[in-house]
């Protein structure tokens, strides 16, 4: 009797092991599983993460591209990119090139304003980082930068915005613009960079300030008020003086139509009213920090070429700073928009049949060399060309180096 218990027990023992083998056995299997499909959770994530990223990647190039065409066609229409017209402004001969910069600024201080009242998050956040990025900025870099800015465009008959539209219209020597602007980037980032921005300024600072703080007005107010006030005096000098007395002769001659019969064919005409292109630009400025967050400009599209060299290791090791701009997709969308620009210039000439554009439109090689080179060794020492930063709604900075621009 006593071995059959002996012997039930064993057995009993033996069934309890068993179980417990099987149920470590389900166990494992039930981790292994559990750890299989977080795998395929995570890889699925991680996949839907990338195709994200890869839409959104390609979003940003796309919009980068199409605004560039737009900025290119627009300020192609408007003429401001032919060396006269530059040149002749500066001596108040000509005044389409102030029609198109008053009509950008009050359209982009009302995007601004717009921006300001239903995405204030999106706008406070580009404002913040405008302020950040120029710390180092005081107000002898910009006076010093303006006043390179301004002989720059009186030597080359350019800026670093137009010499875009100039290459794509057929302009040859624009090229040698470019070239220049490229050596004066090298020029500063080697020589200058270091020794002017040494130091952060603190944002009580006065260049760091906003006008609408300054004068103590409400910013949407102070927007609203002066861009009205601005665009309605770009349309206002179209009555005073007459957009077709500021064209170029010989440019309205090679267009297809004559302006005063072209209203069935208005992408044929030559030219179009500066202050319309001029809105258009400063339109721009909405979709640019809605879909891109970022201001509009597009000297920065000179430093990101020129940090290319930065990715031969001892380039970069030696320019730190420069090194900066050579990778990133969000760098690179200032290039992106100045190759648009260049394809929105040359659609409008080629509609306009004014491509290419003979040389008196431009100047000779080496006042396109110096002119190209001080234009971008003033932009760098701003942060920016007098243009870019008015439209990007730096207004007191842009007043500062319009005025600096005279000397």
């Amino acid at each position: 009797m006593e071995t059959q218990d002996n012997n039930k027990m064993a057995l009993e023992e033996t069934i309890d092991s068993e179980d417990t083998k099987i149920l470590r056995t389900n166990g494992k299997h039930s981790d292994d599983e559990n750890r299989f499909k977080l795998n395929i959770s995570k890889n699925s994530t991680k996949l839907s993460n990338d195709k994200t990223t890869n839409f959104s990647d390609t979003s940003t190039i796309l919009y980068a591209i199409i605004f560039g065409i737009l900025f290119g066609f627009f300020m192609n229409k408007g003429t401001v990119f032919v060396a006269p017209t530059i040149r002749k402004q500066m001596l108040f001969q000509r005044f389409a090139m102030l029609k198109m910069f008053l009509a950008a600024v009050g359209m982009s201080m009302l995007s601004v304003a717009l921006l300001s009242l239903c995405y204030n998050k999106l706008y406070t956040k580009i404002l913040n980082g405008y302020i950040e990025h120029n710390r180092r900025r005081g107000i002898l870099h910009y006076l010093l930068g303006g006043t390179l800015i301004g002989l720059g465009m009186v030597t080359c008959g350019s800026c670093p915005g137009t010499v875009f539209v100039q290459v794509g219209s057929g302009i040859i020597n624009s090229l040698f613009t470019c070239l220049g602007g490229l050596l004066g980037t090298y020029f500063y980032y080697i020589f200058v960079h270091e020794h002017v921005s040494r130091e952060n300024f603190p944002s009580t600072s006065l260049v760091l300030r906003r006008v609408p703080d300054l004068l103590h007005i409400p910013s949407l107010v102070f927007h609203i008020v002066f861009g009205v006030l601005l665009l309605g005096t770009s349309i206002g000098l179209e009555f005073v003086v007459s957009w077709k007395s500021d064209l170029n002769d010989n440019l309205l001659r090679k267009g297809t139509l004559n302006p005063d019969r072209a209203f069935g064919h208005i992408f044929g005409m030559a030219a179009w009213p500066p202050s319309i292109c001029g809105a258009g630009v400063g339109l721009l400025q909405l979709f640019f920090i809605f879909f891109l967050e970022k201001s509009l400009g597009v000297s920065s599209a000179f430093t990101v070429l020129a940090a290319q060299l930065c990715r031969i290791k001892k380039i970069g090791q030696a320019l730190p700073s420069l090194n900066s701009f050579a990778f990133g997709l969000m760098n690179h969308v200032a290039l992106l928009f100045a190759l648009g620009a260049i394809v929105g210039s040359a659609l409008s000439s080629s509609l306009s049949q004014t491509i290419p554009l003979g040389a008196e439109n431009g100047t000779n090689i080496v006042s396109s060399l110096v002119g190209g080179f001080l234009l971008l060794l003033g932009a760098r020492c701003a942060g920016g060309c007098t243009s870019g930063q008015g439209i990007s709604g730096r207004h007191f900075e842009a007043r500062l180096r319009s005025n600096s621009d005279q000397l």
